[in-house]
């Protein structure tokens, strides 16, 4: 039987798989700095035949095993770059060190999501060495900082390199963290910075001035009582707000402030509108400055300037959208065949923080979901790791859905 045959072939591939995506985790790739990274995919590309490989301006690198024509075509989609390993004293290695421990890979990225890239990568030449030419196009694409600047690299890649490719996917498949479940969505994730605005004065005669970080206390106390008011929703729970960094300027002990300002972390659902965000956040500043003649206060959306490790420069807001794909969407179903060929029974789930899928999903209008052997307790964390059963199961699993979205005729 194929699917007998599939899981045959990766487990025989277990140790290659195992290598390259030790080789990849060994590699550093902070967010633009994936270069290093980037070559070792392209080329590991080529060595497994895929009929072209492309990397394009920004950097990503996509592999395309081109279809017959006839049916719909698949995108495997992961980031190349890792968040920062923060105190390397509390890691019992290097970050950048590999080593397999009680049946799993370590190392910084290993969870999200250098294995599964290097699953992803490996897996679509064995549905043509299980099934032959495929009907629709198969593609995989490693983009670039998802880490630091969501929607730079997967922004160039839809916009640009696929449309320039000739290429369309029905049903992109996300390699953030699942454990092997099929993630349907996530809530949106947008990055506010709220200041408030005083007087400079010498701190030895504080009356002269307007203490910016006096005036962000009663903005703190409304931000929290708006925490607790915010909706929920049956799958992906409650939208949530919460001030995650406080800074003043000009920073110095003998000077009293003249701004501060609030870094604010909001996920929010899709029946929630920007323009309704922003609107509370303004409407708790329009409270406190009726209380207080002498408050200033001012919100926006935080956007970041980033340059890629090929030297393009884009400015980016600090903003991904929500989803939701339908577990009766005909490719999950098809997603969801493809699994169960193979003997597993994945649950529906979504992820607690956000991914690149809010792009695809609610920009693109691409329906999106997730699958990877990583897990999401270990992302950003010092232990971050891998289950190699997981990591070689996972390689049957992109497979069985690149199959069932891609061979399945009309």
């Amino acid at each position: 039987m194929p699917h007998a045959r599939l899981l045959e072939l990766a487990s025989a591939r277990r140790s290659e798989v195992v290598r390259f995506a030790s080789d990849l985790i060994r590699t550093p790739s902070p967010s633009g700095e994936e270069g290093a990274v980037a070559e070792q995919i392209a080329e590991r590309i080529r060595l497994l035949g895929y009929d072209e490989v492309v990397t394009d301006e920004v950097g990503n690198v996509v592999g395309v095993i081109r279809g017959r024509g006839r049916g719909a075509s698949v995108l495997l989609c992961a980031h190349m770059d890792t968040g920062d390993p923060g105190d390397p004293e509390l890691w019992d290695r290097p970050p950048y060190e590999t080593a397999e421990q009680a049946g799993c890979l370590l190392g910084l990225g290993a969870s999200d999501s250098k294995a599964a890239l290097a699953a992803q990568i490996e897996a679509l030449p064995l549905v043509r060495e299980v099934w032959g030419p495929p009907s629709g196009d198969l593609v995989v694409a490693a983009v670039v900082m998802a880490e630091r600047a969501e929607g730079f690299g997967i922004a160039h890649l839809f916009d640009r390199t696929l449309p320039a490719l000739h290429l369309k996917p029905g049903l992109v498949v996300m390699g953030d963290p699942t454990g092997l479940d099929l993630y349907l969505g996530q809530r949106g994730r947008l990055e506010l910075e709220l200041a408030t605005i005083g007087r400079t004065s010498h701190a030895s005669a504080p009356w002269l001035g307007i203490n910016a970080a006096y005036k962000m206390v009663p903005v703190i106390e409304e931000l929290h009582a708006l925490s607790q008011t915010l909706p929920s929703h049956p799958f992906l729970e409650k939208s949530t707000i919460a001030v995650t960094n406080l800074a003043c300027t000009p920073a110095r002990y003998s000077i009293i402030p003249d701004r501060c300002i609030a870094s604010i972390d909001r996920r929010y659902l899709p029946n929630e509108s920007l323009d309704t965000i922003i609107m509370q956040v303004q409407s708790l500043i329009n409270r406190v400055a009726s209380r207080d003649p002498e408050f200033k206060g001012e919100a926006r959306v935080r956007t970041v300037t980033e340059t890629a490790y090929t030297g393009v420069t884009k400015e980016v807001p600090k903003l991904l959208a929500p989803f939701v794909t339908s577990e009766r969407d005909p490719l999950v179903a098809k997603a969801v065949g493809g699994l169960e060929a193979l003997g597993d029974s994945p649950r529906f789930d979504k992820w607690s923080f956000s991914t690149e899928g809010g792009y695809t999903a609610s920009v693109i209008g691409v329906p999106t979901v997730g699958y990877s052997p990583g897990e999401e307790k270990y992302s950003h964390t010092p232990y971050d790791r891998v289950d190699l059963s997981k990591l070689e199961r996972s390689v049957a699993g992109y497979a069985a859905i690149a199959r069932a979205i891609a061979l399945d005729e009309e």
